[in-house]
């Protein structure tokens, strides 16, 4: 546990040995001596007891003490954003407990700015002459001005899904370009009747959201361009050997909804890397296996199964029993007849909690998110099924890391490790 701790060890075990002897001494005295000498010898084993008694209760007590911060400094480095300590820190009256509140104080303080920060944003927006949208970490429309409404409908207002305004897979790429690049990239947005415009994309860091910018003064905004280039891509596909550090490797939350049949009805997926979430990066489907005609609001797998392989591109995938919702997809792509799919390296978080701690197997994904220390904001309707697993994720990566794992490939033998048995 450190320094202090062993100091404090090596103190306590010289006492005790102190204690130990002359309780020895004490015991030869009391068992050679007569009368008053053997009184007073007697009394001085009540002594000794008692100071080991003493020595065994401070002992606990530190043990307790040392642990609690392990497990402090454990869920402030799995904290990463996630709003709140969990709930067993608050109301602590004791040292821990006042540090665990004042670190909440400051999260809180740090909501409070924030909010204000996004009010001189908003104003900001509105002032501009060309359409401007910002958008939340789940894809819901923060803000626009009025040019901007003017462009996508007068019905369009905050708290919209952006995907019921503009096509998927282009905003999609879009923003994972422009967090790849590190600044805004240019791209070509398509509108959900079909027509297309340019944009200017911006990542606007970790949980703050995306900004669209489209490069037309406001008495041009009927007048949208053709298509003249693609999205930017990154300029390379990321390596993912074994050696690859775990904290840079590009991964996926994946969550699959199967019917009765093994058919595929739903698909999840939110974006990660180490211990941040990028919830803007996320998908979340409701899906028609089959032939026939869809129910509402669920899309033919085939259809929707292009943006589901462009989230899955160059990324290792992690979930709860990812193998089997791997398996899932792979077999409804081999029955819609399409290209064959190729899945990509796989990390099941339930094997690798289970890794980390014996009593996280087994749990369902509420549970395990609980013992993990992760607080899930539900967010609004429509916030993609995966968010949570993402979640975890984090929360096991940052684990693993405090562990001494840090590569993919150290993950995958710690995964397979644990399916083999106990560790």
């Amino acid at each position: 546990m450190g320094g202090t701790w062993r100091t404090v060890v090596v103190g306590l075990t010289v006492a005790a040995v102190a204690l130990a002897w002359v309780g020895t001494d004490a015991v030869q005295r009391a068992g050679q001596g007569a009368g008053e000498d053997r009184d007073v010898a007697y009394a001085l084993i009540g002594v000794l007891g008692l100071g080991v008694l003493a020595l065994w209760v401070v002992f606990t007590r530190l043990s307790r003490h040392f642990r609690d911060i392990g497990q402090l400094g454990g869920d402030l480095g799995a904290l990463r954003g996630r709003g709140e300590l969990p709930a067993g820190w608050q109301g602590r009256s004791d040292e821990l407990g006042r540090l665990a509140g004042a670190v909440i104080d400051l999260l809180r303080r740090d909501r409070r700015a924030g909010g204000r920060g996004e009010e001189t944003l908003a104003a900001v927006v509105a002032a501009l002459e060309e359409p401007v949208l910002l958008l939340t970490d789940t894809g819901r429309i923060a803000a626009l001005n009025a040019p901007a409404s003017r462009m996508l409908g007068p019905v369009v207002a905050p708290g919209m899904d952006v995907y019921d305004l503009l096509e998927r897979p282009e905003l999609f790429r879009a923003i994972e370009s422009a967090r790849d690049a590190g600044q805004p990239v240019s791209a070509v947005l398509r509108r959900s009747d079909g027509r297309e415009f340019p944009a200017r994309v911006a990542d606007l860091g970790l949980q703050a959201g995306v900004a669209i910018i489209v490069p037309l003064r406001a008495s041009d905004v009927r007048a949208l361009l053709p298509p003249e280039t693609g999205v930017r891509r990154a300029a390379r596909a990321p390596h993912l050997g074994d050696g690859e550090p775990l904290g840079t490797v590009p991964l996926v939350a994946l969550s699959v909804a199967t019917d009765v049949d093994g058919r595929v009805t739903g698909a999840g997926t939110v974006r990660l890397s180490g211990g941040r979430v990028f919830r803007t990066v996320s998908l979340d489907l409701t899906l028609a296996p089959g032939e026939g005609v869809p129910p509402p609001g669920a899309r033919p797998f085939a259809d929707a199964w292009p943006v589901i392989a462009e989230a899955l591109r160059n990324v290792a995938v992690v979930g709860l029993d990812v193998d089997a919702a791997l398996a899932a997809l792979a077999g409804e792509v081999e029955r819609s007849g399409l290209p064959p799919f190729d899945p990509p390296p796989a990390l099941d978080l339930g094997r690798m909690a289970s890794a980390l701690d014996p009593a996280l197997a087994g749990l369902d994904p509420a549970r395990l998110a609980a013992a993990l220390g992760v607080v899930h904001d539900e967010g609004p309707a429509g916030a993609p099924h995966a968010l949570l697993t993402a979640e975890i994720a984090a929360a096991v990566l940052v684990r693993l890391d405090a562990r001494g794992v840090r590569t993919l490939g150290e993950a995958r033998a710690l995964t397979a490790t644990s399916a083999d048995g106990p560790l």
